[in-house]
């Protein structure tokens, strides 16, 4: 379920009325009109029909034009998809009732982070080649890989020629070639990108582009015993946990405070400040922290900002974000994304901060800012190497897929994408000490958090 959420992670799940804006001067949502606008996005890859209250959002390329969804446009301008053409339950496998992609206002979107996708007014649908619902293999065909071509981030990275790759699978495709045949293609194609927020739905399941690779096996193999010897062998009484178990917390027998988070899959602002509230409270008299971020499966960015925003007294800047909007290296300007102090906050004195490679997605964005603490240090391994947001996108079929069309850069402006965010300190944990019943950084976390400031 939580992989399956991060999948919406493009398209912001919202509550009105609960949007934290990282920009100065946001603009305010426009008043409603009757008469039929078309709006279309810089980068991302769709256009937004307005009437009135009414939304209807399309993914096009410059030679496709596919209908994903419909819903509305509420007074205060946030926009919500209800529907999801061809896939009425996937939103309710999801445990969600409706998408949303942000506030609108003249020309801009603007999600929790207070970033901004820009929109420029159109007047008219575009013409295509290939527009609307179609079974033909072809037409499907042409739509996935000009999806890739036209917003896939890290061609220049993962080094997949994507226009070879066209020659050597167009013609292995034609009117003849079965649906099941034809998502066998596609699998193939981007698992040669080996990119971790490219995926493929379908009534079959799902297929990722990402192999694990052999570090994270020996994560995904030991997690829970090693979740379970943390609380065994380090705490002092029993854990508290929060948001149905993504966020856990206790003490170490010497006094530090022990965090475990495990997921930022909820998107719910108002659960989000009184969990974090709550932990506040239990906690108000430690001034060490551990923080252990090595089984953070992803989410949303807002939460692990939320997160770092319990350890400061001053807006830091956490990272800068983009998306791609023309050619391989285009992208459209750099967005500055801050940590904002929190509302209530610990006094902090030292913050471990424990990675792995099953840091996923939200969580390397949430390891990020907190790195951007003073008082922070980063220590285990370095994380899985995914950061952009999975863009949404719907085939001629009504097909979901996903793909990047973002980068995540350091305050210094490094691109970790598929590298993986390193920690300051490495540590390995080894088969031989999950086999001696040993956490070698978890070890290290407790010589670090009791140093003097």
């Amino acid at each position: 379920m939580r992989t399956l959420i991060a999948i919406l992670t493009v398209l912001t799940l919202t509550v009105s009325g609960n949007w934290v804006h990282a920009q100065e001067n946001v603009k305010r949502p426009a008043a409603v009109s009757d008469k039929r606008q078309f709006w279309q996005s810089e980068g991302y890859g769709f256009i937004l029909e307005l009437t009135g209250k009414q939304v209807k959002v399309y993914n096009y390329t410059k030679d496709s034009l596919v209908p994903f969804g419909q819903g509305i446009m509420e007074g205060n301008g946030d926009v919500y998809i209800h529907e999801i053409y061809g896939n009425a339950k996937l939103l309710a496998d999801l445990g969600v009732k409706r998408l949303g992609m942000g506030r609108f206002a003249d020309g801009s979107l603007t999600d929790r982070l207070g970033y901004v996708k820009r929109l420029k007014r159109v007047d008219r649908l575009p013409q295509v080649n290939y527009k609307g619902f179609s079974e033909d293999p072809v037409h499907n065909f042409e739509v996935f890989w000009q999806s890739f071509e036209e917003n896939f981030s890290f061609f220049p990275i993962v080094k997949a020629d994507w226009k070879a790759m066209y020659k050597t699978y167009r013609p292995k495709v034609n009117a003849a070639t079965s649906a099941k045949e034809l998502e066998s293609i596609f699998s193939e194609m981007f698992g040669k990108l080996n990119d971790g927020h490219s995926v493929l739905i379908s009534k079959n399941g799902i297929r990722y582009s990402k192999q694990s690779n052999a570090r994270e096996q020996v994560y995904q193999a030991n997690s829970e015993w090693m979740q379970r010897n943390v609380e065994k062998t380090y705490i002092e009484g029993a854990m508290t946990g929060k948001l149905d178990g993504r966020i856990a917390y206790g003490r170490t027998a010497s006094g530090e405070a022990y965090i475990r988070l495990t997921g930022f899959d909820e998107s719910d602002p108002l659960r989000i400040d009184k969990a974090l509230a709550e932990m506040v409270e239990d906690l108000a008299d430690c001034r060490n922290f551990i923080i252990d971020m090595r089984f953070n499966m992803g989410g949303e960015d807002f939460f692990g900002l939320n997160i770092a925003g319990l350890f400061t007294d001053q807006r830091k800047l956490a990272y800068i974000k983009q998306a791609r909007t023309g050619a391989y290296e285009q992208f459209s300007k750099p967005v500055k994304v801050y940590v904002e102090p929190g509302a209530k906050r610990f006094k902090a004195d030292n913050v471990v901060v424990l990675t792995s490679p099953l840091t996923v997605s939200a969580g390397e964005t949430g390891t990020m800012a907190l790195q951007s603490l003073d008082q922070a240090t980063v220590i285990g391994e370095a994380t899985s190497g995914y950061f952009s947001d999975m863009l949404l996108r719907m085939l001629p079929n009504k097909q979901i897929f996903t793909l990047s069309n973002e980068r995540y850069m350091t305050p210094e402006g490094v691109n970790y994408e598929q590298r993986g965010l390193p920690p300051d300190e490495e540590i390995v944990v080894k088969q031989a000490d999950i086999d001696a019943r040993k956490d070698p950084v978890m070890q290290r976390a407790l010589e670090l958090s009791t140093r003097k400031p």
